[in-house]
């Protein structure tokens, strides 16, 4: 175990581009002698993958981070899980999904198998990865993350939830299992990679449940095929739903932005890069980099590639600072100049964080929902992925930090809501989303 943290630690000080931004290395190597401390005497996966995770929160960084789904993997394929998700409410937990559909949602839990739901969210902080200081996004995180701590925490054959009915009643009902290989292949269960879009009277309604689309082209045509449709009806307002999204390519982003960027200027972000054995470079395909470095020299000391080929030829341990200034465009040269609002929580991470930014930078429309899982100062992306030697955990590491150019607040924390809207009991209960009466209003 000391010897997978001192792989962890060398690795990242070697890869990530900054992990002193939200935090000093005195305090990064505090935490390393910490977790040393810590494994002195033998530890489970589980109590192991948790003293990975706390030292990690330290660089408050989520895509540097242990997802403990990735136990589920390791635990084999006969492992059988309850799926379940709860919201916090209050100070309250209350069911939002569950397998099977056993319970009603909306009922208040108190207990899952033996622990009480302020015990298993303890837990799940522990295991959640943290981004910048962003503590509202934090709670809907942890609390989205209960799930799937108690079962790869949980050995046990049956499982019980302890939970409040409607009429006040406390009980107790045993929840359904399955095999954790055939849940992370249920499409219900998994975030899409899709967008769906609709027409309700004179309001275009988009939404994107993620930028890392499965099929870039097909993703670039649905987007044009949705503002084709925007120009030949009578639209007044567009409403871009990004709740649940967890980021992908900024290309995509970028595409989306061509189509509502009504300033005409350019999408200014600065990518910070450290030469290692894993950045961008070093993982393309020997007939990819032979292409990168032919392009390169061929135009030569111009250009923005020039100055990739730079970084790709400085030695290991270089951190280089480069702003991509993009000119938005599509193909058809249509920008749409109406009212514009976009919908975010919690789960909204990564590429998303970019795009609230640049709604509220650029005075775009209102941001509507909850704050983001993200600062205004930007994200971390091309995570890498390397392997414990030992322990055989996955560990993702950033190995690029991206910033807007024309971000005009220091602040570290929430991205301010324009207006916030959360989901009630009632809500859950009546399996209503009180984004659908914003919509109807805007």
């Amino acid at each position: 175990m000391k010897a997978d943290l001192a792989q962890l630690y060398e690795t990242i000080t070697k890869t990530h581009p900054n992990p002193y931004l939200y935090c000093t290395k005195e305090q990064l190597d505090s935490a390393f002698i910490s977790a040393n401390n810590m494994v002195l005497t033998p530890q489970s996966i589980f109590d192991y993958s948790m003293v990975i995770s706390n030292f990690l929160q330290n660089i408050r960084d989520s895509h540097t981070f242990f997802n403990p789904r990735d136990l589920l993997v390791l635990s084999g394929n006969n492992y059988k899980i309850a799926p379940f998700y709860l919201k916090k409410i209050d100070a309250n937990f209350y069911l939002s999904k569950v397998f099977k559909k056993t319970l009603p949602v909306g009922v208040e839990v108190l207990e899952v198998g033996k622990l009480t739901v302020d015990s298993l969210y303890r837990l799940a902080s522990a295991l959640c990865p943290k981004e910048s200081y962003t503590e509202s996004a934090l709670i809907e995180i942890t609390s989205r993350m209960m799930g799937i701590v108690f079962n790869v925490r949980n050995v046990k054959d049956k499982i019980q939830m302890k939970y409040v009915n409607l009429n006040g009643d406390t009980l107790i009902t045993q929840l359904h299992r399955i095999k954790s290989n055939k849940l992370l292949n249920d499409e219900e269960w998994q975030t899409p990679k899709t967008i769906s879009y609709e027409f309700l009277d004179d309001v275009a309604y988009l939404r994107i449940f993620s930028f890392e689309a499965a099929n870039e082209k097909r993703f670039k045509k649905t987007i044009d095929r949705f503002f084709r449709k925007v120009e030949n009806s009578y639209v007044s307002s567009i409403v871009i739903d990004i709740r649940e999204n967890r980021g992908g390519f900024i290309l995509l982003l970028e595409h989306l932005l061509s189509y509502i960027n009504t300033s005409g200027k350019t999408f200014d972000l600065t990518y910070s890069y450290k030469r290692s054995d894993l950045d961008r470079f070093e993982t393309l395909s020997k007939l990819k980099k032979m292409d990168f470095i032919k392009k390169a020299k061929r135009v030569y000391p111009r250009g923005m590639i020039s100055k990739e080929y730079d970084f790709f030829n400085s030695p290991k341990g270089t951190v280089s600072h480069i702003l991509y200034e993009k000119q938005l465009s599509n193909r058809r040269d249509y920008v749409f100049d109406g009212k514009c609002s976009l919908y975010i929580n919690g789960l909204s991470m990564s590429a998303s964080v970019l795009l609230a930014t640049w709604f509220k930078e650029t005075n775009r429309g209102k941001v509507i929902g909850t704050p983001c899982f993200g600062s205004s100062q930007g994200t971390h992306g091309n995570p890498a992925t390397i392997f414990l030697k030992y322990s055989g955990l996955p560990i993702s590491i950033s190995t690029l930090k991206l910033t807007p150019k024309n971000t005009q607040s220091e602040n570290f924390g929430d991205i301010q809501m324009d207006k916030t809207i959360r989901f009630t009991k009632k809500d859950l209960r009546m399996g209503k989303d009180p984004f659908e009466k914003e919509l109807s209003t805007d």
